[in-house]
């Protein structure tokens, strides 16, 4: 196993690595219990009333939205580092924080730590991949949405966006740019969807719409496929990508 650098670990921290955890805080929870049946529903019944959503569909929404960030984090260690990190869930808590009045959670590693290349990297990247989506996040979300009552195509284009944001806009401005395009694309058009948990076709395929200018700011955006439903928390604001206000424009 790999431990990351003080470096790296820095470098994470814009996609809300924490190092610490707040302790006390009733939306800090490890990310093992929140596939335990007894304490899903307590959980976003919490989440609900910190944000001011109408119901738990809107909470579960914004959870994962929040927690898409970890995906993140995953995806750039891998890209940037050649690390695949360990994401079990019984290494990880998800970190209540705030800032500038929004809830804007972390995650906190017990191990920062993970596995370099062993083999050829097209194989090796197979497997990370697997990792996340069908080790990691696909039984997340069948928990939270089962729970709620959600679509699961609503929390999977949560995790969608931010990693179209990732492969994007952030990656490409790196070191290794070249990498990053190639992962990207295996990741959204040659994984097969085994990988993600999905018996049929790889299912982020369907999330990457056409991007379109919004006259009214001068924003070249990819409408949602989905709403996530952020208008029907306290802040009332939509999201940048809405697919309503995008159709309005």
């Amino acid at each position: 196993m790999i431990k990351l650098t003080g470096e790296q670990a820095e470098a994470l921290g814009q996609f809300r690595l924490a190092q610490h955890s707040e302790e006390g805080s009733p939306l800090t929870i490890e990310v093992k219990k929140l596939l335990d049946t007894s304490q899903t529903g307590p959980y976003l019944d919490r989440v609900k009333n910190h944000i001011g959503a109408t119901d738990k569909k809107t909470a579960a929404s914004i959870l994962i939205k929040r927690y898409a960030f970890l995906p993140v984090i995953y995806l750039y260690s891998m890209t940037s580092w050649n690390i695949k990190l360990d994401i079990s869930h019984e290494n990880i808590t998800f970190v209540s924080q705030e800032k500038d009045g929004l809830w804007l959670p972390g995650f906190r590693f017990i191990h920062l730590q993970g596995q370099g290349i062993e083999t050829e990297r097209e194989k090796w990247r197979e497997d990370a991949v697997r990792n996340l989506f069908n080790g990691h996040i696909f039984p997340l979300l069948n928990r939270i949405a089962n729970e709620a009552n959600v679509s699961k195509l609503i929390l999977l284009e949560n995790i969608a966006i931010y990693m179209f944001w990732l492969y994007e806009k952030i990656l490409p401005l790196g070191t290794h740019s070249e990498r990053a395009a190639e992962d990207f694309k295996f990741i959204l058009e040659e994984a097969s969807g085994n990988l993600f948990g999905c018996e049929n076709a790889n299912p982020l395929k369907k999330f990457d719409s056409k991007k379109i200018l919004i006259e009214s700011t001068g924003k070249t955006v990819r409408p949602r496929k989905t709403c996530c439903y952020s208008y029907l928390t306290s802040s009332g604001k939509r999201c940048g990508t809405c697919p309503q206000a995008c159709r309005i424009k």
